[in-house]
Protein backbone atom coordinates (compact mmCIF):
# COMPACT_ATOMS: atom_id res chain seq x y z
CA UNK A 1 0.00 0.00 0.00
CA UNK A 2 1.39 3.38 -1.02
CA UNK A 3 0.88 6.23 1.40
CA UNK A 4 1.05 9.71 -0.13
CA UNK A 5 3.58 10.96 2.38
CA UNK A 6 5.92 8.14 1.41
CA UNK A 7 6.80 10.20 -1.65
CA UNK A 8 8.76 12.45 0.70
CA UNK A 9 11.14 9.62 1.52
CA UNK A 10 14.09 11.24 -0.23
CA UNK A 11 13.85 14.14 2.21
CA UNK A 12 14.25 11.94 5.26
CA UNK A 13 17.40 11.83 7.36
CA UNK A 14 19.42 8.63 6.94
CA UNK A 15 19.37 5.85 9.51
CA UNK A 16 21.22 2.64 10.01
CA UNK A 17 19.69 -0.47 11.48
CA UNK A 18 25.57 -9.82 10.91
CA UNK A 19 22.88 -11.09 9.43
CA UNK A 20 22.94 -10.69 5.69
CA UNK A 21 19.85 -10.54 3.48
CA UNK A 22 20.13 -11.29 -0.22
CA UNK A 23 17.05 -10.78 -2.38
CA UNK A 24 16.55 -11.03 -6.12
CA UNK A 25 13.49 -9.06 -7.23
CA UNK A 26 11.89 -9.10 -10.68
CA UNK A 27 9.66 -6.07 -11.42
CA UNK A 28 8.29 -3.81 -14.15
CA UNK A 29 6.99 -0.29 -14.69
CA UNK A 30 3.83 0.21 -16.72
CA UNK A 31 4.89 3.67 -17.96
CA UNK A 32 8.69 3.50 -18.06
CA UNK A 33 9.90 4.64 -21.53
CA UNK A 34 12.38 2.24 -23.10
CA UNK A 35 13.02 0.26 -19.94
CA UNK A 36 11.87 -3.32 -20.04
CA UNK A 37 11.52 -5.85 -17.24
CA UNK A 38 13.96 -5.19 -14.42
CA UNK A 39 15.80 -7.33 -11.93
CA UNK A 40 17.54 -6.26 -8.75
CA UNK A 41 20.04 -8.04 -6.53
CA UNK A 42 19.76 -6.48 -3.07
CA UNK A 43 22.54 -7.25 -0.57
CA UNK A 44 21.46 -5.82 2.79
CA UNK A 45 23.44 -6.08 6.03
CA UNK A 46 21.89 -5.85 9.49
CA UNK A 47 23.77 -2.62 10.19
CA UNK A 48 21.71 -0.89 7.50
CA UNK A 49 24.41 -0.82 4.84
CA UNK A 50 24.18 -2.60 1.52
CA UNK A 51 24.67 -2.70 -2.23
CA UNK A 52 21.98 -2.93 -4.91
CA UNK A 53 22.61 -3.97 -8.52
CA UNK A 54 19.82 -3.38 -11.06
CA UNK A 55 19.78 -5.07 -14.50
CA UNK A 56 17.44 -4.27 -17.41
CA UNK A 57 17.27 -4.12 -21.22
CA UNK A 58 16.76 -0.65 -22.70
CA UNK A 59 15.00 -0.61 -26.10
CA UNK A 60 15.94 3.02 -26.80
CA UNK A 61 19.66 2.24 -26.81
CA UNK A 62 19.31 -1.50 -27.58
CA UNK A 63 21.62 -2.29 -24.65
CA UNK A 64 21.58 -4.50 -21.59
CA UNK A 65 22.35 -2.31 -18.60
CA UNK A 66 23.62 -2.96 -15.10
CA UNK A 67 23.85 -0.25 -12.43
CA UNK A 68 25.25 -0.45 -8.93
CA UNK A 69 23.95 1.70 -6.09
CA UNK A 70 24.79 2.25 -2.47
CA UNK A 71 21.87 1.75 -0.12
CA UNK A 72 20.42 3.84 2.70
CA UNK A 73 17.51 2.81 4.94
CA UNK A 74 14.56 5.05 5.88
CA UNK A 75 11.23 4.49 7.52
CA UNK A 76 8.13 5.70 5.71
CA UNK A 77 6.27 8.86 6.70
CA UNK A 78 2.64 9.24 7.73
CA UNK A 79 0.45 12.02 6.30
CA UNK A 80 1.03 14.07 9.45
CA UNK A 81 4.82 13.82 9.05
CA UNK A 82 5.36 11.21 11.78
CA UNK A 83 7.45 8.10 11.22
CA UNK A 84 5.70 5.10 9.68
CA UNK A 85 7.58 2.08 11.01
CA UNK A 86 5.47 -0.36 8.97
CA UNK A 87 7.42 0.67 5.86
CA UNK A 88 11.18 0.38 5.41
CA UNK A 89 12.63 1.93 2.26
CA UNK A 90 15.97 0.98 0.75
CA UNK A 91 16.95 4.16 -1.05
CA UNK A 92 19.32 3.73 -4.00
CA UNK A 93 22.15 6.28 -3.98
CA UNK A 94 24.91 7.28 -6.41
CA UNK A 95 24.07 4.96 -9.34
CA UNK A 96 27.20 3.80 -11.18
CA UNK A 97 26.91 2.27 -14.65
CA UNK A 98 28.59 -1.14 -14.90
CA UNK A 99 27.45 -2.11 -18.42
CA UNK A 100 25.28 -0.52 -21.15
CA UNK A 101 24.61 3.07 -22.17
CA UNK A 102 21.07 3.86 -21.00
CA UNK A 103 20.27 6.67 -18.59
CA UNK A 104 18.94 5.64 -15.19
CA UNK A 105 17.17 7.22 -12.23
CA UNK A 106 17.71 5.31 -9.00
CA UNK A 107 15.05 2.82 -7.93
CA UNK A 108 13.97 2.73 -4.29
CA UNK A 109 12.76 -0.56 -2.84
CA UNK A 110 9.90 -0.46 -0.32
CA UNK A 111 9.59 -3.26 2.25
CA UNK A 112 6.48 -3.65 4.42
CA UNK A 113 6.29 -5.13 7.90
CA UNK A 114 4.64 -8.56 7.77
CA UNK A 115 2.61 -10.37 10.41
CA UNK A 116 5.69 -12.54 11.00
CA UNK A 117 7.63 -9.47 12.17
CA UNK A 118 9.95 -9.13 9.15
CA UNK A 119 10.14 -6.42 6.52
CA UNK A 120 9.24 -8.02 3.19
CA UNK A 121 9.52 -6.59 -0.38
CA UNK A 122 6.34 -4.72 -1.39
CA UNK A 123 6.95 -2.44 -4.41
CA UNK A 124 9.50 -0.22 -6.17
CA UNK A 125 9.37 3.58 -6.25
CA UNK A 126 11.13 6.02 -8.61
CA UNK A 127 11.12 9.79 -8.04
CA UNK A 128 12.52 11.70 -11.05
CA UNK A 129 14.21 15.10 -11.02
CA UNK A 130 10.92 16.78 -12.00
CA UNK A 131 9.21 15.06 -9.05
CA UNK A 132 7.40 12.58 -11.29
CA UNK A 133 6.64 9.37 -9.41
CA UNK A 134 6.39 5.88 -10.81
CA UNK A 135 5.55 2.62 -9.07
CA UNK A 136 7.20 -0.64 -10.07
CA UNK A 137 5.19 -3.82 -9.52
CA UNK A 138 6.94 -6.92 -8.20
CA UNK A 139 6.63 -9.99 -10.43
CA UNK A 140 8.84 -12.37 -8.46
CA UNK A 141 10.62 -12.36 -5.08
CA UNK A 142 13.48 -14.72 -4.21
CA UNK A 143 15.33 -14.84 -0.90
CA UNK A 144 18.72 -16.19 -1.93
CA UNK A 145 21.14 -18.46 -0.10
CA UNK A 146 24.64 -19.60 -1.01
CA UNK A 147 23.35 -22.52 -3.12
CA UNK A 148 21.30 -20.10 -5.25
CA UNK A 149 24.37 -18.11 -6.29
CA UNK A 150 25.03 -19.92 -9.55
CA UNK A 151 27.32 -18.49 -12.22
CA UNK A 152 24.30 -17.90 -14.44
CA UNK A 153 22.59 -15.78 -11.80
CA UNK A 154 25.69 -13.86 -10.69
CA UNK A 155 26.70 -13.03 -14.29
CA UNK A 156 23.39 -11.21 -14.72
CA UNK A 157 24.76 -8.58 -12.33
CA UNK A 158 28.56 -8.95 -12.30
CA UNK A 159 31.24 -9.44 -14.92
CA UNK A 160 33.82 -12.21 -14.70
CA UNK A 161 36.44 -9.59 -13.84
CA UNK A 162 34.49 -8.32 -10.85
CA UNK A 163 35.85 -9.13 -7.39
CA UNK A 164 32.51 -10.66 -6.28
CA UNK A 165 32.54 -13.12 -9.21
CA UNK A 166 36.21 -13.88 -8.53
CA UNK A 167 35.45 -14.53 -4.85
CA UNK A 168 32.61 -16.93 -5.66
CA UNK A 169 33.93 -18.84 -8.66
CA UNK A 170 37.44 -18.02 -9.82
CA UNK A 171 39.77 -17.64 -6.84
CA UNK A 172 41.21 -20.84 -5.43
CA UNK A 173 41.08 -20.93 -1.64
CA UNK A 174 44.50 -21.34 -0.19
CA UNK A 175 44.88 -23.74 2.71
CA UNK A 176 46.79 -23.41 5.95
CA UNK A 177 50.34 -24.60 6.30
CA UNK A 178 51.02 -27.50 8.66
CA UNK A 179 52.34 -24.99 11.21
CA UNK A 180 49.28 -22.73 10.89
CA UNK A 181 46.97 -25.68 11.49
CA UNK A 182 48.42 -25.88 15.03
CA UNK A 183 47.03 -22.42 15.83
CA UNK A 184 44.78 -22.07 18.85
CA UNK A 185 42.22 -19.28 19.17
CA UNK A 186 41.83 -18.50 22.87
CA UNK A 187 38.73 -16.56 23.89
CA UNK A 188 38.22 -15.12 27.38
CA UNK A 189 34.65 -13.83 27.45
CA UNK A 190 33.42 -11.85 30.46
CA UNK A 191 29.75 -10.81 30.63
CA UNK A 192 27.70 -9.44 33.52
CA UNK A 193 24.61 -11.40 32.50
CA UNK A 194 22.97 -11.28 35.96
CA UNK A 195 22.86 -7.49 36.13
CA UNK A 196 19.31 -6.16 36.61
CA UNK A 197 19.74 -3.19 34.25
CA UNK A 198 21.90 -4.44 31.38
CA UNK A 199 21.99 -8.21 31.90
CA UNK A 200 19.82 -9.04 28.87
CA UNK A 201 22.07 -6.99 26.59
CA UNK A 202 25.12 -8.71 28.05
CA UNK A 203 23.53 -12.10 27.29
CA UNK A 204 23.15 -11.06 23.64
CA UNK A 205 26.75 -9.83 23.52
CA UNK A 206 28.01 -13.03 25.11
CA UNK A 207 26.14 -15.35 22.77
CA UNK A 208 26.96 -13.42 19.59
CA UNK A 209 30.65 -13.05 20.46
CA UNK A 210 31.04 -16.69 21.43
CA UNK A 211 29.30 -17.75 18.22
CA UNK A 212 31.42 -15.44 16.06
CA UNK A 213 34.82 -16.62 17.23
CA UNK A 214 33.87 -20.28 17.47
CA UNK A 215 32.72 -20.09 13.84
CA UNK A 216 35.96 -18.36 12.83
CA UNK A 217 37.96 -21.21 14.36
CA UNK A 218 35.74 -23.84 12.76
CA UNK A 219 35.91 -22.13 9.35
CA UNK A 220 39.70 -21.92 9.49
CA UNK A 221 39.95 -25.41 11.02
CA UNK A 222 42.10 -24.25 13.92
CA UNK A 223 41.78 -24.99 17.63
CA UNK A 224 39.32 -23.11 19.82
CA UNK A 225 39.64 -22.73 23.60
CA UNK A 226 36.91 -20.56 25.17
CA UNK A 227 36.63 -19.50 28.81
CA UNK A 228 33.37 -17.79 29.74
CA UNK A 229 32.95 -15.81 32.97
CA UNK A 230 29.26 -15.00 33.39
CA UNK A 231 26.26 -15.34 35.68
CA UNK A 232 27.12 -16.56 39.16
CA UNK A 233 30.79 -17.00 38.21
CA UNK A 234 31.16 -13.28 37.37
CA UNK A 235 33.86 -11.81 39.65
CA UNK A 236 37.27 -10.18 39.49
CA UNK A 237 38.85 -13.32 40.96
CA UNK A 238 37.53 -15.46 38.12
CA UNK A 239 38.50 -12.89 35.47
CA UNK A 240 42.07 -12.82 36.78
CA UNK A 241 42.10 -16.62 36.92
CA UNK A 242 40.93 -16.85 33.29
CA UNK A 243 43.61 -14.41 32.10
CA UNK A 244 46.40 -16.05 34.09
CA UNK A 245 45.46 -19.49 32.76
CA UNK A 246 46.23 -18.41 29.18
CA UNK A 247 49.33 -20.11 27.77
CA UNK A 248 49.41 -19.12 24.10
CA UNK A 249 52.24 -20.05 21.77
CA UNK A 250 53.88 -17.49 19.49
CA UNK A 251 51.56 -18.39 16.60
CA UNK A 252 48.27 -18.31 18.51
CA UNK A 253 45.37 -15.82 18.74
CA UNK A 254 44.04 -14.38 21.99
CA UNK A 255 40.73 -12.53 22.23
CA UNK A 256 39.54 -10.93 25.47
CA UNK A 257 35.98 -9.59 25.42
CA UNK A 258 34.03 -7.76 28.14
CA UNK A 259 30.34 -6.74 28.25
CA UNK A 260 29.09 -5.11 31.43
CA UNK A 261 29.30 -1.93 33.46
CA UNK A 262 32.35 0.24 32.96
CA UNK A 263 33.64 3.54 34.24
CA UNK A 264 36.54 5.98 34.02
CA UNK A 265 38.56 7.96 36.57
CA UNK A 266 39.22 11.59 35.67
CA UNK A 267 42.30 11.54 37.92
CA UNK A 268 44.27 9.05 35.82
CA UNK A 269 45.58 8.98 32.26
CA UNK A 270 43.80 5.83 31.10
CA UNK A 271 41.92 6.30 27.82
CA UNK A 272 40.17 2.96 28.14
CA UNK A 273 37.60 2.11 30.84
CA UNK A 274 37.68 0.08 34.02
CA UNK A 275 35.59 -3.06 34.17
CA UNK A 276 33.17 -3.01 37.10
CA UNK A 277 33.64 -6.55 38.41
CA UNK A 278 31.57 -6.42 41.59
CA UNK A 279 29.61 -9.61 42.10
CA UNK A 280 27.68 -8.51 45.22
CA UNK A 281 25.46 -5.45 45.60
CA UNK A 282 27.14 -4.41 48.88
CA UNK A 283 30.59 -4.16 47.28
CA UNK A 284 31.95 -0.70 46.49
CA UNK A 285 33.11 0.70 43.15
CA UNK A 286 36.71 0.48 42.10
CA UNK A 287 39.71 -0.80 43.98
CA UNK A 288 39.71 -4.54 44.47
CA UNK A 289 36.55 -4.95 42.35
CA UNK A 290 37.78 -3.21 39.19
CA UNK A 291 40.34 -3.78 36.45
CA UNK A 292 41.38 -1.36 33.74
CA UNK A 293 41.24 -2.59 30.15
CA UNK A 294 44.72 -1.20 29.39
CA UNK A 295 46.16 -3.34 32.20
CA UNK A 296 44.45 -6.37 30.66
CA UNK A 297 45.81 -5.41 27.24
CA UNK A 298 49.40 -5.14 28.45
CA UNK A 299 49.12 -8.41 30.38
CA UNK A 300 47.78 -10.32 27.36
CA UNK A 301 50.22 -8.70 24.95
CA UNK A 302 53.13 -9.76 27.15
CA UNK A 303 52.13 -13.42 26.68
CA UNK A 304 53.51 -13.32 23.14
CA UNK A 305 50.63 -14.48 20.95
CA UNK A 306 50.75 -13.49 17.27
CA UNK A 307 47.35 -11.71 17.29
CA UNK A 308 45.73 -10.11 20.35
CA UNK A 309 42.28 -8.48 20.39
CA UNK A 310 41.10 -6.85 23.64
CA UNK A 311 37.52 -5.61 23.35
CA UNK A 312 35.13 -3.94 25.79
CA UNK A 313 31.55 -2.78 25.35
CA UNK A 314 30.72 -0.68 28.38
CA UNK A 315 30.40 2.91 29.58
CA UNK A 316 33.53 5.01 30.04
CA UNK A 317 32.23 7.62 32.44
CA UNK A 318 31.13 8.13 36.06
CA UNK A 319 30.71 4.79 37.88
CA UNK A 320 27.15 5.63 38.93
CA UNK A 321 25.97 5.65 35.28
CA UNK A 322 24.71 2.67 33.28
CA UNK A 323 24.40 2.06 29.55
CA UNK A 324 21.50 3.41 27.49
CA UNK A 325 18.92 0.83 26.44
CA UNK A 326 17.21 1.74 23.15
CA UNK A 327 14.53 0.22 20.92
CA UNK A 328 15.37 -2.65 18.60
CA UNK A 329 16.36 -2.02 14.97
CA UNK A 330 14.33 -3.28 11.94
CA UNK A 331 14.98 -6.80 10.66
CA UNK A 332 14.68 -8.52 7.31
CA UNK A 333 14.85 -12.26 6.70
CA UNK A 334 18.32 -13.79 6.83
CA UNK A 335 20.16 -15.42 3.93
CA UNK A 336 22.83 -18.06 4.39
CA UNK A 337 25.77 -16.67 2.40
CA UNK A 338 29.26 -18.01 3.05
CA UNK A 339 32.60 -16.47 3.96
CA UNK A 340 35.71 -16.12 1.84
CA UNK A 341 38.51 -18.40 3.07
CA UNK A 342 41.35 -16.27 1.68
CA UNK A 343 40.09 -13.08 3.31
CA UNK A 344 39.62 -14.88 6.63
CA UNK A 345 43.16 -16.28 6.44
CA UNK A 346 44.56 -12.85 5.59
CA UNK A 347 42.86 -11.37 8.64
CA UNK A 348 43.41 -14.04 11.29
CA UNK A 349 46.51 -15.86 10.07
CA UNK A 350 48.66 -12.89 9.03
CA UNK A 351 52.24 -13.68 10.14
CA UNK A 352 52.74 -10.06 11.25
CA UNK A 353 52.40 -9.71 15.03
CA UNK A 354 49.50 -7.40 15.91
CA UNK A 355 47.72 -6.28 19.08
CA UNK A 356 44.57 -4.13 19.22
CA UNK A 357 42.59 -2.70 22.11
CA UNK A 358 39.15 -1.25 21.45
CA UNK A 359 36.19 0.00 23.47
CA UNK A 360 32.65 1.21 22.82
CA UNK A 361 32.92 4.84 24.01
CA UNK A 362 35.62 7.38 24.64
CA UNK A 363 36.33 8.74 28.11
CA UNK A 364 33.37 10.70 29.47
CA UNK A 365 30.74 8.90 27.35
CA UNK A 366 28.05 6.29 27.97
CA UNK A 367 27.52 3.26 25.76
CA UNK A 368 24.19 2.16 24.26
CA UNK A 369 22.56 -1.00 22.96
CA UNK A 370 19.38 -3.03 22.53
CA UNK A 371 18.28 -6.40 23.85
CA UNK A 372 18.11 -8.01 20.39
CA UNK A 373 21.40 -6.61 18.98
CA UNK A 374 23.42 -6.15 22.18
CA UNK A 375 25.86 -3.29 22.55
CA UNK A 376 25.95 -1.09 19.45
CA UNK A 377 29.74 -1.23 19.21
CA UNK A 378 29.84 -5.03 19.57
CA UNK A 379 27.09 -5.29 16.96
CA UNK A 380 28.93 -3.08 14.46
CA UNK A 381 32.31 -4.71 15.10
CA UNK A 382 30.76 -8.13 14.46
CA UNK A 383 28.84 -6.97 11.38
CA UNK A 384 31.90 -5.28 9.89
CA UNK A 385 34.13 -8.29 10.51
CA UNK A 386 31.66 -10.67 8.85
CA UNK A 387 31.14 -8.34 5.88
CA UNK A 388 34.91 -8.08 5.51
CA UNK A 389 35.36 -11.85 5.17
CA UNK A 390 32.22 -12.25 3.06
CA UNK A 391 32.17 -13.09 -0.65
CA UNK A 392 30.44 -9.80 -1.48
CA UNK A 393 33.35 -7.75 -0.14
CA UNK A 394 35.04 -6.25 -3.20
CA UNK A 395 38.19 -5.09 -1.34
CA UNK A 396 41.22 -7.01 -2.52
CA UNK A 397 42.95 -6.66 0.87
CA UNK A 398 41.55 -6.66 4.40
CA UNK A 399 42.88 -5.32 7.70
CA UNK A 400 41.93 -4.93 11.36
CA UNK A 401 42.47 -1.17 11.17
CA UNK A 402 39.91 -0.90 8.36
CA UNK A 403 37.43 -3.05 10.31
CA UNK A 404 37.76 -0.93 13.43
CA UNK A 405 37.53 2.35 11.54
CA UNK A 406 34.32 1.16 9.88
CA UNK A 407 32.89 -0.10 13.18
CA UNK A 408 33.61 3.34 14.67
CA UNK A 409 31.76 5.13 11.88
CA UNK A 410 28.84 2.69 11.86
CA UNK A 411 28.34 3.00 15.62
CA UNK A 412 28.14 6.78 15.35
CA UNK A 413 25.80 6.49 12.33
CA UNK A 414 23.56 3.98 14.08
CA UNK A 415 23.02 6.43 16.95
CA UNK A 416 22.42 9.40 14.65
CA UNK A 417 19.08 11.02 15.48
CA UNK A 418 18.46 8.89 18.57
CA UNK A 419 17.93 10.29 22.05
CA UNK A 420 19.94 9.03 25.01
CA UNK A 421 20.26 9.72 28.68
CA UNK A 422 23.32 11.92 29.26
CA UNK A 423 25.86 11.70 32.12
CA UNK A 424 24.01 14.60 33.83
CA UNK A 425 20.74 12.60 33.57
CA UNK A 426 19.27 14.91 30.90
CA UNK A 427 18.02 13.47 27.59
CA UNK A 428 19.66 14.67 24.39
CA UNK A 429 21.26 13.47 21.16
CA UNK A 430 23.19 10.22 21.63
CA UNK A 431 26.95 10.72 21.63
CA UNK A 432 29.13 7.61 21.57
CA UNK A 433 32.50 7.45 19.86
CA UNK A 434 34.34 4.10 19.98
CA UNK A 435 38.12 4.27 20.31
CA UNK A 436 40.92 1.84 19.52
CA UNK A 437 44.68 1.67 19.24
CA UNK A 438 47.28 -0.85 18.13
CA UNK A 439 50.71 -1.71 19.49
Amino acid sequence: MLKSALLLLLLLAGRASFSQTLYELSYHFDCKDGRGDCKALINRNDDGTGIIRVAFFDSATNTRNVFEMEMEEHFGVEDDGSEDTTLLIFVGLNPKQITGSASYIADNFVFELSDAGFYEPSFVLVVSDDDKKEIGKLDDIRLLNQTDLTEELVLQYYTQEDEVYQNLFAVTSRGLTSEQKKTQLYLVLVANTNDKKIGKTCVTDKESTLSLFSEVAEFLQIGFTPTVVEGNSFSKVNVEKAINSLKPSSGDIVVFYYSGHGFSDSRDNYTFPYMDLRDKSYQTFGGQYAMNMEMVFQKIKSMGARLNLVISDCCNNDPSQSANMLNDEPNTRTSSVGWNKNKCIELFMNPKRMSYIMTAAKKGELSAGTVSDGGFFTFNFRETLEKTVGNFNKDKTVSWSAILNTAQVQTVTMLNGKKCRQPDESVAKCVQNPVFKSE
